[in-house]
């Protein structure tokens, strides 16, 4: 079976400019999407990666203008400024996990969080908002939250974060195709060859 290994943070402008993409270019290929999402100051901290929010503002003026690039081509609405960003991750971390694990749709819940933070000025760190941000996507968010907070899903979250660091990935979105890393929403169309060599 084709497969994209999907390695995010929650609360990453390009996870969320490329979400729907990503899945659509999937869906084409008949490939399943596994949700790794990280916790993203880790995966910095081990690459040696300044994270966007400690960058210099010559460049996160042009991060800004670039989302803004990219927003515009994929026809979503984007707040370039977010009121919650950045934010801790370990609680959106857990409940796309723990939504996963349950058998319900991962990739709902990570648009849904991402959506929060880029679109709608809501906290992903906050369990209240992300209750509101669940509902509002259709799952069930009591249970999902419930599970969210057991020691199986935070044992997967040390575990996604290691494994993204162990296959050398230093930034959010990252995808893989077999040993093929693709770093960037900007890649995609290179996801897109490596899933059609394939077959």
């Amino acid at each position: 079976m084709k497969t994209v290994d999907y390695y995010f943070a929650p609360i990453s402008g390009y996870a969320y400019l490329g979400e729907k993409r990503m899945r659509e270019i999937a869906a084409a290929a008949g490939a399943t999407v596994n949700y790794r999402p990280v916790e993203i100051g880790a995966v910095f901290a081990a690459s040696n990666t300044t994270p966007p929010f400690k960058q210099a503002e010559a460049r996160l003026a042009y991060r800004q203008t670039d989302m803004g690039r990219w927003a515009k081509r994929y026809g979503l609405p984007v707040n370039l400024k977010p009121k919650f960003w950045p934010a801790p991750d370990k609680l959106a971390n857990c409940v796309i996990i723990a939504t996963d694990v349950s058998g319900y749709d991962a990739g709902i819940a990570a648009f849904a969080l991402l959506k929060g933070v880029w679109e709608q000025d809501r906290n992903v760190a906050d369990a209240a908002d992300v209750r509101l941000m669940l509902e509002e996507a259709g799952l069930p968010a009591s249970k999902i939250l419930e599970r969210a907070a057991g020691a199986e899903i935070e044992a997967l979250r040390i575990a996604y974060t290691q494994e993204a660091i162990a296959r050398g990935v230093f930034g959010s979105p990252t995808y893989f195709v077999g040993d093929q890393m693709f770093w960037g929403q900007d890649r995609l169309d290179f996801v897109a060859d490596a899933l059609a060599e394939l077959g």
